[in-house]
C-alpha cells in the first residue's frame, strides 16, 4: 500500500510539475515542434531531424516559397529541390501573393493532410501579407496542435517569431521601430537570422530594449534552434545569440548596465523556457 501511495504521489508531481512548465511557458506550448534556421546552406541533418519528427520521408509536406519575388523558380518548381534531393518523395506547394487565394479550398485541404510545413526564404513581408489573418494561417497553428513540425529558413524563420524584425529598421537600430506582426509561432519573441555573417549580432538589443519582455534570438547561418514545448536546442555549424529580458535586469541589479547584452549559444546547447538556463 505505502509503494501504491508513494507512486501515487510521484506521478501527481510529475503531472503538476508538467502542468507548471505549461501554464509559466509564455514562449511555445504546441505539441508540434518548429525548426528555425538563420539562412545559408542548410545541414542534412535538419532535414533528417525533420523527417524523423513527421514520421519519415513519405509523409505530406507543404512547401510555402512565398518568400521569394522568382516567380520563375517557384513555377519551373526549383524550390523543392533541397528535398526531392534528399529523398523527399510527398511535397506539395502552396504558394499566392492574395489573401482569397489563400484560403482556396485545395489549400486548406493540403494543410490539413499535411505532418510539416516549410517556409523557404525571402522577404518575411511577403509572407504575412500573403497569410496573415487567413483560414489558411489558422491551418498553420492547427498542424503545430495537432503535433506537426514547421521548419523555415532566414525570412521563414523570423516569420515564426511575434515581431517581423528587419528591413528599414537596421537603418538607425538606437530608435524604437513599429515592427508588423509576425505569424507568433513562438509567442513573445523576435528571430532574427545570418546573425554573424551579416554583422547582425547588434540588431536585436534596442528590439529586446524597445520591447520589454521580448525575448531576442538570433541564429546565424547553417544553424537552427529545434523548439518545442519546454525549451529549444541549437544545432549546426555556428551559434545562437540569446537576448534575454531578465538577464539584463539582473545585469542592472548587479552592475547598473547591461554589460552583456547576449550570449552565445554554440551546438547542442539549450535553453529551458521555464527557468530561463542555458543548458550546454
Amino acid at each position: 500500500m505505502k509503494k501504491i501511495i508513494a507512486l501515487t504521489i510521484t506521478v501527481f508531481l510529475f503531472i503538476l510539475n508538467a502542468n507548471a512548465q505549461s501554464t509559466s511557458n509564455p514562449y511555445f506550448n504546441y505539441k508540434g515542434k518548429l525548426i528555425i534556421i538563420g539562412g545559408g546552406s542548410i545541414p542534412d541533418s535538419l532535414f533528417s531531424f525533420f523527417a524523423n519528427y513527421i514520421g519519415g520521408k513519405d509523409q505530406p509536406i507543404v512547401y510555402i516559397p512565398t518568400a521569394t519575388t522568382d516567380e520563375e523558380y517557384i513555377q519551373k518548381g526549383e524550390h523543392l529541390f533541397k528535398f526531392t534531393s534528399r529523398g523527399f518523395t510527398n511535397l506539395s506547394t502552396i504558394h499566392t501573393r492574395n489573401k482569397k487565394e489563400a484560403d482556396d479550398p485545395k489549400n486548406i485541404a493540403l494543410m490539413r493532410n499535411a505532418k510539416g510545413l516549410y517556409f523557404g526564404g525571402g522577404d518575411q513581408q511577403l509572407i504575412a501579407d500573403a497569410y496573415a489573418g487567413t483560414k489558411l494561417y489558422d491551418e498553420f497553428i492547427a498542424l503545430l496542435n495537432r503535433g506537426g513540425v514547421i521548419m523555415g529558413t532566414s525570412a521563414g524563420a523570423t516569420i515564426m517569431g511575434s515581431l517581423m524584425v528587419g528591413g528599414d529598421a537596421r537603418d538607425d537600430i538606437s530608435k524604437k521601430y513599429a515592427f508588423n506582426p509576425a505569424f507568433s509561432f513562438m509567442t513573445n519573441t523576435a528571430l532574427d537570422q545570418h546573425v554573424l555573417a551579416r554583422n547582425r549580432q547588434f540588431d536585436l538589443i534596442s528590439v529586446v530594449e524597445y520591447y520589454p519582455g521580448t525575448l531576442g534570438i538570433g541564429m546565424d547561418e547553417s544553424t537552427a534552434i529545434i523548439v518545442e514545448a519546454g525549451q529549444f536546442k541549437v544545432w549546426g555549424i555556428s551559434y545562437a545569440m540569446l537576448y534575454d529580458p531578465k538577464d539584463w535586469a539582473e545585469q542592472k541589479k548587479k552592475w547598473g548596465a547591461v554589460l552583456k547584452p547576449f550570449k552565445m549559444m554554440a551546438s547542442g546547447s539549450s535553453f529551458n523556457f521555464v527557468t530561463r538556463e542555458i543548458i550546454d
